[in-house]
């Protein structure tokens, strides 16, 4: 019986965990997927209609060493963009990071770029995390936390959030994760 017990708190406790909330927030609606703009071609190729999908809005950060960084920039110099906002001191973020490190090892020399953008404080966990989790992709961070510009434009108030985008900018999908995120990188390139 204690066992049953220790299993649900653990269970509880890892459901509580998979997202780290802005303070007052307690859950956040999966408004992702990009709707059903799926379109399935006669050679079984997937095609996304994404004459009504909503655009990106550009940002300007600084990376680490303080060259300045448009997303909209890296976004048209690539096939498709995931947008990754995410913080050193987020264990979900950090649980999640092995995932991407893979979908881009796979995929960047297939056109898939990553823009991390910390919501961390301090320049030095940021950079910390960056070499200790192998992230070889665009890093950017105002180093302002939840207030961060970036964040703030795109009403992140959990993290890890991405928003996966085409190279025109239009947003294909969100909050994926895992599997199902490779999957759509993956659907998306081939």
């Amino acid at each position: 019986m204690n066992k049953v017990k220790a299993f649900i708190s653990m269970t509880a406790i890892s459901l509580s965990l998979s997202s780290c909330f802005l303070s007052g927030n307690t859950q956040k609606e999966n408004d992702n997927k990009g709707g059903d703009g799926t379109e399935v071609t006669t050679d079984g190729t997937k095609e996304i209609d994404v004459s009504n999908l909503p655009v990106a809005k550009d940002f300007t950060l600084d990376d680490m060493k303080g060259n300045k960084v448009s997303l909209m920039k890296v976004v048209s110099e690539s096939k498709i963009t995931i947008l990754d906002f995410w913080a050193s001191w987020c264990t979900p973020c950090m649980n999640e990071m092995p995932n991407l490190v893979n979908i881009y090892d796979n995929y960047s020399d297939d056109g898939l770029q990553i823009v991390g953008v910390s919501l961390d404080n301090d320049k030095k966990s940021w950079q910390n995390a960056v070499e200790a989790m192998g992230m070889k992709w665009v890093q950017v961070s105002d180093l302002k936390g939840w207030e961060s510009a970036a964040a703030q434009l795109y009403q992140v108030d959990a993290i890890p959030h991405t928003i996966i985008l085409d190279n025109e900018g239009h947003i294909l999908a969100k909050d994926l994760r895992g599997h199902e995120l490779e999957e759509f990188i993956s659907d998306y390139i081939e």
